[in-house]
Protein backbone atom coordinates (compact mmCIF):
# COMPACT_ATOMS: atom_id res chain seq x y z
CA UNK A 1 0.00 0.00 0.00
CA UNK A 2 2.62 1.88 0.91
CA UNK A 3 4.47 1.67 -2.64
CA UNK A 4 1.66 2.18 -4.62
CA UNK A 5 0.87 5.74 -2.32
CA UNK A 6 4.55 6.47 -3.35
CA UNK A 7 4.27 5.38 -7.19
CA UNK A 8 1.12 7.47 -7.06
CA UNK A 9 2.85 10.82 -5.86
CA UNK A 10 5.79 10.00 -8.22
CA UNK A 11 3.45 9.79 -10.69
CA UNK A 12 1.59 13.31 -9.56
CA UNK A 13 4.97 14.68 -9.98
CA UNK A 14 6.29 14.26 -13.09
CA UNK A 15 2.71 15.16 -14.74
CA UNK A 16 3.74 18.04 -13.30
CA UNK A 17 7.20 18.27 -14.87
CA UNK A 18 5.78 17.59 -18.02
CA UNK A 19 3.58 20.41 -17.55
CA UNK A 20 6.51 23.06 -17.36
CA UNK A 21 5.73 23.69 -13.46
CA UNK A 22 9.35 23.37 -12.81
CA UNK A 23 10.13 26.00 -15.87
CA UNK A 24 8.19 28.76 -13.98
CA UNK A 25 10.55 31.53 -13.83
CA UNK A 26 11.66 32.51 -10.24
CA UNK A 27 11.69 36.38 -9.25
CA UNK A 28 12.84 38.37 -6.59
CA UNK A 29 10.97 41.27 -5.12
CA UNK A 30 12.36 44.68 -3.98
CA UNK A 31 10.03 46.79 -1.11
CA UNK A 32 11.07 49.33 -0.01
CA UNK A 33 10.34 53.06 1.93
CA UNK A 34 12.16 56.10 2.04
CA UNK A 35 11.25 59.38 4.32
CA UNK A 36 10.38 62.29 2.78
CA UNK A 37 13.75 63.92 3.24
CA UNK A 38 15.75 64.07 1.44
CA UNK A 39 13.82 64.43 -2.13
CA UNK A 40 16.73 63.65 -4.26
CA UNK A 41 16.35 60.13 -2.44
CA UNK A 42 12.93 59.20 -4.13
CA UNK A 43 14.56 60.17 -7.92
CA UNK A 44 18.17 58.39 -6.68
CA UNK A 45 16.47 54.90 -5.96
CA UNK A 46 14.23 55.52 -9.17
CA UNK A 47 17.14 55.49 -11.81
CA UNK A 48 19.14 52.84 -9.81
CA UNK A 49 16.26 50.41 -10.20
CA UNK A 50 15.63 51.65 -13.85
CA UNK A 51 19.45 51.25 -14.48
CA UNK A 52 18.59 47.43 -13.75
CA UNK A 53 15.41 47.15 -16.12
CA UNK A 54 13.52 46.32 -13.07
CA UNK A 55 9.56 46.54 -13.54
CA UNK A 56 7.64 49.10 -11.02
CA UNK A 57 4.49 46.47 -10.70
CA UNK A 58 3.53 49.51 -8.22
CA UNK A 59 5.19 52.28 -5.96
CA UNK A 60 8.75 50.88 -4.37
CA UNK A 61 8.00 47.70 -5.64
CA UNK A 62 10.15 46.39 -7.91
CA UNK A 63 10.43 43.07 -9.90
CA UNK A 64 13.40 41.64 -11.22
CA UNK A 65 14.47 37.99 -12.54
CA UNK A 66 16.56 36.03 -9.43
CA UNK A 67 20.01 35.51 -10.60
CA UNK A 68 23.12 36.45 -9.07
CA UNK A 69 23.74 39.58 -10.69
CA UNK A 70 20.29 40.45 -9.65
CA UNK A 71 20.61 39.77 -5.89
CA UNK A 72 23.97 41.97 -5.35
CA UNK A 73 22.22 45.15 -7.46
CA UNK A 74 19.31 44.43 -5.06
CA UNK A 75 21.94 44.20 -1.98
CA UNK A 76 23.38 47.38 -3.04
CA UNK A 77 20.45 49.58 -3.79
CA UNK A 78 18.68 48.39 -0.49
CA UNK A 79 21.86 49.53 1.66
CA UNK A 80 21.11 52.86 -0.55
CA UNK A 81 18.04 52.97 0.89
CA UNK A 82 19.08 52.30 3.97
CA UNK A 83 21.62 55.32 4.18
CA UNK A 84 18.97 57.07 3.29
CA UNK A 85 17.30 56.88 6.26
CA UNK A 86 14.47 53.86 4.71
CA UNK A 87 13.93 50.35 4.74
CA UNK A 88 14.05 47.56 2.38
CA UNK A 89 13.21 43.80 1.61
CA UNK A 90 14.27 41.68 -0.71
CA UNK A 91 11.83 38.69 -1.12
CA UNK A 92 12.34 35.33 -3.21
CA UNK A 93 8.89 34.69 -5.26
CA UNK A 94 7.44 32.95 -8.55
CA UNK A 95 5.71 32.65 -11.30
CA UNK A 96 1.99 32.18 -10.23
CA UNK A 97 1.31 30.54 -13.51
CA UNK A 98 2.09 30.41 -17.26
CA UNK A 99 -0.37 33.14 -17.83
CA UNK A 100 0.93 35.52 -15.27
CA UNK A 101 4.63 34.59 -16.21
CA UNK A 102 3.97 35.62 -19.89
CA UNK A 103 2.26 38.67 -19.45
CA UNK A 104 5.40 40.01 -16.80
CA UNK A 105 8.07 39.17 -19.37
CA UNK A 106 6.51 40.64 -22.34
CA UNK A 107 5.94 43.77 -19.87
CA UNK A 108 10.04 43.54 -19.33
CA UNK A 109 10.12 43.21 -23.04
CA UNK A 110 8.07 46.18 -23.80
CA UNK A 111 9.95 48.26 -21.64
CA UNK A 112 13.30 46.74 -23.25
CA UNK A 113 11.90 47.47 -27.07
CA UNK A 114 11.36 51.23 -26.29
CA UNK A 115 14.59 51.60 -25.34
CA UNK A 116 16.04 49.50 -28.91
CA UNK A 117 13.79 51.94 -30.33
CA UNK A 118 15.21 54.77 -29.08
CA UNK A 119 18.91 52.83 -30.08
CA UNK A 120 17.07 52.85 -33.62
CA UNK A 121 16.08 56.87 -33.78
CA UNK A 122 19.62 57.93 -32.20
CA UNK A 123 21.04 55.59 -35.09
CA UNK A 124 19.23 56.83 -37.54
CA UNK A 125 20.50 61.11 -36.45
CA UNK A 126 24.05 59.59 -36.14
CA UNK A 127 24.08 59.21 -39.67
CA UNK A 128 21.84 62.12 -40.71
CA UNK A 129 24.26 64.17 -38.99
CA UNK A 130 27.02 62.61 -41.09
CA UNK A 131 25.33 63.30 -44.02
CA UNK A 132 24.78 66.56 -43.07
CA UNK A 133 28.79 67.44 -42.75
CA UNK A 134 28.98 65.77 -45.83
CA UNK A 135 27.02 67.95 -47.62
CA UNK A 136 28.79 71.01 -45.92
CA UNK A 137 32.23 69.64 -47.26
CA UNK A 138 33.12 69.66 -43.58
CA UNK A 139 36.07 66.48 -44.32
CA UNK A 140 37.68 67.70 -41.06
CA UNK A 141 39.60 65.15 -38.59
CA UNK A 142 37.91 67.09 -36.03
CA UNK A 143 34.47 66.24 -37.22
CA UNK A 144 36.13 63.00 -37.46
CA UNK A 145 36.82 62.90 -33.60
CA UNK A 146 33.31 64.52 -32.96
CA UNK A 147 31.93 61.71 -34.99
CA UNK A 148 33.76 58.99 -33.67
CA UNK A 149 32.87 60.08 -29.67
CA UNK A 150 29.11 60.11 -30.75
CA UNK A 151 29.03 56.49 -32.34
CA UNK A 152 31.24 55.49 -28.95
CA UNK A 153 28.64 56.74 -26.80
CA UNK A 154 26.03 54.88 -28.90
CA UNK A 155 27.02 51.84 -28.54
CA UNK A 156 27.49 52.63 -24.60
CA UNK A 157 23.92 52.79 -24.68
CA UNK A 158 23.06 49.59 -26.86
CA UNK A 159 25.40 47.82 -24.05
CA UNK A 160 23.53 49.29 -21.55
CA UNK A 161 20.03 48.19 -22.93
CA UNK A 162 21.21 44.92 -23.26
CA UNK A 163 22.59 44.20 -20.25
CA UNK A 164 19.29 44.22 -18.62
CA UNK A 165 17.50 42.51 -21.33
CA UNK A 166 17.09 39.36 -19.61
CA UNK A 167 14.55 37.66 -21.83
CA UNK A 168 16.14 38.93 -25.16
CA UNK A 169 13.38 41.07 -26.79
CA UNK A 170 12.82 41.31 -30.02
CA UNK A 171 13.66 45.23 -30.79
CA UNK A 172 17.72 43.94 -30.76
CA UNK A 173 18.42 42.93 -33.26
CA UNK A 174 17.70 45.70 -35.30
CA UNK A 175 19.21 47.85 -32.74
CA UNK A 176 22.35 46.06 -33.27
CA UNK A 177 22.44 46.18 -37.18
CA UNK A 178 21.71 49.81 -36.61
CA UNK A 179 24.46 50.30 -34.54
CA UNK A 180 26.63 48.25 -36.82
CA UNK A 181 25.87 50.40 -40.06
CA UNK A 182 26.47 53.54 -38.25
CA UNK A 183 30.41 52.18 -37.80
CA UNK A 184 30.39 51.21 -41.58
CA UNK A 185 28.86 54.82 -43.11
CA UNK A 186 31.62 56.28 -39.99
CA UNK A 187 34.11 54.32 -41.23
CA UNK A 188 33.62 55.43 -45.12
CA UNK A 189 33.53 58.73 -43.98
CA UNK A 190 36.61 58.43 -42.61
CA UNK A 191 38.38 57.04 -45.63
CA UNK A 192 37.26 60.40 -47.57
CA UNK A 193 38.67 62.23 -44.82
CA UNK A 194 41.71 60.80 -45.48
CA UNK A 195 42.19 60.56 -49.25
CA UNK A 196 40.86 64.25 -49.24
CA UNK A 197 43.61 65.59 -46.28
CA UNK A 198 45.56 62.05 -45.08
CA UNK A 199 46.74 61.38 -48.84
CA UNK A 200 48.39 65.22 -48.73
CA UNK A 201 51.07 64.57 -46.91
CA UNK A 202 51.72 60.94 -48.01
CA UNK A 203 54.79 60.60 -50.26
CA UNK A 204 53.62 58.22 -52.63
CA UNK A 205 50.82 60.93 -53.74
Amino acid sequence: MKRMLHESIAIRLDDWETKGVRDLERWLLLIYRLPAEPPSARTTIWRETKKLGALALQHAVCLLADSAEHRAAYARIAQRIEEFGGEATVLETSSPDEQWQDRTIGRFNAARDEEYEEVVDEAERFREEIARERRKGKFTYAELEDEESNLERLRKYLAQVQARDTFSAAGLARAVAEVENCAEVLEAFAQDIYERQGSQGDPAH
